[in-house]
């Protein structure tokens, strides 16, 4: 397979894709020490003065030229791309053309810091760029490139509304460039999709894509040689007039925005389709699960590990529900199954917290996705759980799934031909991202140094004193005029906050998972004069909140955390909002010893200790604050590196039994 070459024809076949790798211990150790060895000899062309140069160089050829003489020259390097492929000297005088085809277009000329993000994402490898350095205009440079030599390319981020943002934006540069894209998001029918799968470059989000190629295994069979897919897409198109059923042309080019985010922090869930069945319990069962459960006592009839959601009965938790069921009906009879029953019951009530983990909307429980703040209304929990929800909430009972098709986040990725991205939270977890999809995390340095600048955390006794402290630190820059972001962790912690405001009377908008047709109305406001916004996680990655006239000089925007989070680079993440592109901005964590994170990962004598130091008004002293931060988040991710780590063993297990009876997914 040509590294050059990477795209539909016929060395490839219709719909290319990286085999599973299938290789022992031994091989992959020595495949990865000859990786290694290539990347010291060539890590000469892949430095930022040896790209920048070589741009410039190539520049000349493009800055002078009238529209008509700049349109040849891009038919020309088109033709060059697409006959010899991704060749170095290719792609740098493509890098010079897209970069004189925004300045004429978007009137946006990249950085020399963006040349090489761009650069290294072109090359298979992840580039941590700092929050507000232009991500979006930096992924153009590989995405128009990889376009120009027709390979189909998928610029995937991590929520619908970035996917749709980031394709308008770039648009006027794809049509200047002769480039098709489209966006591919939630909701759209499968006849949508198939049209912008057709596109050179289309964004969409990592379960988009990703289910989407669930949809094609499924449409494929277990037969899925070269010759035979493309004898069937032939049968298909002709008797579909044209059209075959398939959505994506393969898995070829990848470019990860806020990479940390899709490959690591939602890579613990594997992505499973579904169809729908009679629903097993009748809605008594649930209820009557419900009702068992709520006579049993935490600790003494039951445990529950918080980090897994996963609850686990006691002898004595069994032997008061044998008591309890003689007069139930006979499914209740089955040890096995009245305690399945029961645990769900049990995870339903304690582990799943409605304005937490779902809200309901027009009578239906709808998830949210932890990592991003959104609703994602398509999206059920499995063996009854979900209907266990909707019983606890009076909703009435969906139908159960069947599993059609899985895969995880490791195994898709590691399918495309070449896969890169960014993200300005990558160097905690670069090995974790080298180990499990081969990509090489290299920093870009800034643009213009930073003017962020993070006050010290302060965590005080109770809920009470923080919101003192939140309330004096809003009206010290509400007075000024400076705008505020209020971060928090959940819709139910917003609203709460919300009233605190408004008690207050301090006018601010929200944003959360109710609010989200909100959303570009509210971040487009939130840097103006005197703006106050409490925001989820929704207001994190990938939202640029422009300042509003004279707020520069009062010192920009102001970010507060009010709630910890579950890894230290989600709080990197809000705080990047403030200070972007070299303008002004500060940060805080205004914190109390009620968070969950907190109360769930030290112990009560602990507890007690800490509360000692502090007070409704006198925070703990900041010696020890930071690292009674980083404690809880540390143990919180080495949990979820070692679930990452299961699932991968499971999926390769997984991958051995299907194959041995001869199915693919």
């Amino acid at each position: 397979m040509s590294d050059l070459l990477i795209k539909p024809g016929i060395s490839l076949g219709s719909y290319p894709q990286r085999d599973d790798d299938t290789s022992d211990e031994l091989e992959a150790s020595v495949r990865e020490w000859v990786r290694k060895a290539g990347s010291m000899l060539g890590r000469r062309r892949l430095s930022q003065r040896y790209i920048v140069r070589k741009v410039a160089r190539a520049s000349d050829r493009f800055s002078e030229c009238t529209d008509a003489v700049f349109d040849e020259r891009v038919i020309d390097l088109k033709t060059r791309l697409v006959r010899e492929g991704l060749k170095e000297s290719l792609m740098i005088e493509a890098f010079a053309l897209i970069r004189e085809a925004s300045w004429r277009v978007l009137g946006m000329r990249h950085f020399d810091v963006q040349l090489y993000g761009g650069w290294l994402m072109i090359n298979g490898l992840l580039a941590e760029m700092q929050t507000g350095e232009g991500k979006t205009l930096t992924t153009a440079l590989p995405a128009c490139t990889a376009a120009l030599a027709g390979i189909p390319v998928h610029v995937i981020t991590a929520n619908d509304y970035l996917a749709k943002r980031d394709c308008e934006i770039m648009l006027p540069l794809y049509e200047r460039l002769g480039v098709t894209a489209a966006s591919v998001v939630d909701g759209m029918e499968p006849a949508q999709c198939q049209q912008a799968y057709q596109s050179a470059i289309v964004h969409t989000t990592n379960k988009q894509v990703a289910f989407d190629y669930l949809r094609d295994r499924i449409e494929m069979g277990e037969d899925t040689g070269d010759l035979r897919l493309q004898y069937r897409q032939i049968q298909r198109q002709q008797q579909s007039g044209g059209s075959g059923k398939l959505l994506l042309r393969g898995l070829c080019f990848a470019i990860v925005d806020e990479a940390d985010s899709v490959l690591i922090d939602e890579a613990n869930t594997p992505l499973i389709i579904t169809r729908t069945l009679d629903c097993d319990e009748s809605a008594e069962t649930y209820s009557d699960a419900i009702y068992l459960a709520s006579m049993l006592s935490s600790d003494r009839h039951y445990t529950i590990d918080e980090a897994r959601k996963f609850v686990e009965l006691t002898v004595a938790g069994e032997d008061v529900l044998e008591d309890h069921v003689l007069r139930l009906p006979k499914v209740w009879k089955n040890k096995r199954k009245r305690e399945t029953l029961v645990r769900q019951a049990l995870a339903a009530t304690h582990c799943y917290l409605r304005d937490r983990e779902y809200v309901v909307h027009e009578d239906k429980v709808q998830i949210i996705d932890q990592s991003t703040g959104r609703l994602m209304p398509d999206r059920a929990w499995e063996q009854g759980l979900h209907q266990m929800i909707e019983t606890k909430e009076g909703c009435l009972i969906s139908e159960q799934r069947e599993p059609l098709a899985r895969i995880s986040y490791q195994r898709f990725f590691s399918r495309y031909l070449r896969l890169g991205g960014a993200s300005g939270t990558l160097q905690e977890v670069a090995g974790e991202m080298q180990s499990v999809y081969g990509l090489d995390v290299l920093t870009v340095p800034t643009h213009q140094p930073s003017k962020r600048k993070i006050l010290s955390e302060r965590i005080f006794a109770d809920e009470q004193g923080q919101k003192l402290a939140l309330t004096q630190r809003l009206r010290e820059f509400h007075r000024q005029g400076r705008p505020i972001l209020i971060g928090t962790r959940s819709v139910e912690e917003s609203e709460r906050v919300s009233v605190w405001l408004d008690i207050e009377d301090i006018p601010h908008n929200v944003l959360n998972a109710k609010q989200d047709q909100r959303e570009a109305e509210i971040v487009s406001s939130a840097g103006g004069f005197g703006m106050v916004t409490v925001a989820t996680n929704m207001a994190g990655r990938g939202t640029d909140i422009k300042l509003g006239p004279g707020v520069e000089e009062l010192g920009g925007l102001h970010v507060v955390s009010l709630s910890l989070n579950d890894s230290y680079r989600v709080d990197r993440q809000l705080f990047g909002r403030c200070a972007r592109q070299g303008d002004p901005g500060t940060a805080e964590a205004i914190l109390s010893l009620e968070d969950p994170m907190l109360v769930n990962h030290f112990s009560g004598l602990t507890m007690r200790l800490l509360r000692s130091l502090c007070s409704s008004r006198r925070p703990i002293p900041a010696v020890i604050s930071r690292s009674l931060l980083r404690s809880p988040q540390k143990g919180f991710e080495s949990c979820q590196r070692r679930i990452r780590k299961a699932l991968t063993k499971q999926d390769k297990r997984l991958r051995r039994t299907l194959a041995f009876s001869g199915r693919f997914e």
